[in-house]
């Protein structure tokens, strides 16, 4: 596969994987056929990245990391033990795909631990976004403030989300079944996880970048020191 060809696919790859992530968070419990569905289409997406990106991470694994590269990797190590999770306990949770199974033991804690690491990996997933986001360095005023203005709406919108809909004490553990408001359209539903979704990653990027910029300062400013004082 070429250079160019494998950057596209992995482009494809990682926006079926957000979209699959936000589609699984919306239709759980509500719509458990096409949930489980998704869940298959997002253990074959995670594998295809993994898989499309495996050079980087032995390259990444055999030499000194810097601060940034230790982050993502034990990002996608916290994310990749949340999908193995998610698996096991949806062999036994299963209604539809994998019905035609004999009934296995251990509903109560299979519940539990797809609870827990269905909301730890969605969060996880987009903070492993925003340590990897690339975004143009060169844009004209008018769209900078077009940018600007769409991220402050959709952040705003996506805080209220992630309280509205109790994200802390899932992330905590602390919610042993979930509650979900049938009444709510499907599509209010994508809206509230796509905001959440774009916060997480938007966050962390530009966590990521002003920590970035920190440390080129301090380095420039190093530079400048009397020898004896290094």
């Amino acid at each position: 596969m070429s250079a160019q060809r494998k950057r596209h696919a992995k482009t494809v790859v990682d926006a079926a994987m957000a979209a699959v992530m936000v589609a699984l968070m919306a239709t759980a419990i509500v719509q458990e056929a096409p949930h489980e569905w998704f869940g298959i289409a997002l253990f074959v997406l995670v594998t295809t990245h993994i898989v499309l990106n495996r050079r980087w991470i032995v390259a990444v694994l055999r030499r000194r990391r810097n601060a940034l590269q230790t982050a993502q990797l034990v990002t996608m190590a916290l994310l990749v033990g949340c999908i193995v999770g998610l698996a096991a306990s949806s062999l036994v949770l299963s209604k539809h795909v994998f019905g035609f199974l004999p009934a296995l033991p251990g509903a109560a804690w299979a519940r539990r631990v797809h609870m827990i690491c269905s909301y730890w990996a969605f969060v996880l997933a987009f903070v492993h976004a925003g340590l990897h986001m690339r975004l143009p360095r060169r844009m004209s005023a008018r769209s900078l403030w077009a940018c600007r203005l769409a991220w402050d709406l959709v952040a705003c919108y996506g805080v209220w989300s992630f309280m509205n809909l109790g994200l802390p004490a899932y992330l905590l553990g602390q919610v042993q079944f979930a509650a979900v408001d049938f009444q709510t359209p499907l599509v209010l539903s994508f809206a509230r996880w796509t905001a959440i979704a774009t916060l997480v990653a938007g966050v962390t990027y530009l966590l990521r970048e002003r920590l970035s910029r920190r440390k080129r300062k301090d380095d420039s400013g190093s530079g400048h020191l009397p020898r004896a004082m290094r």
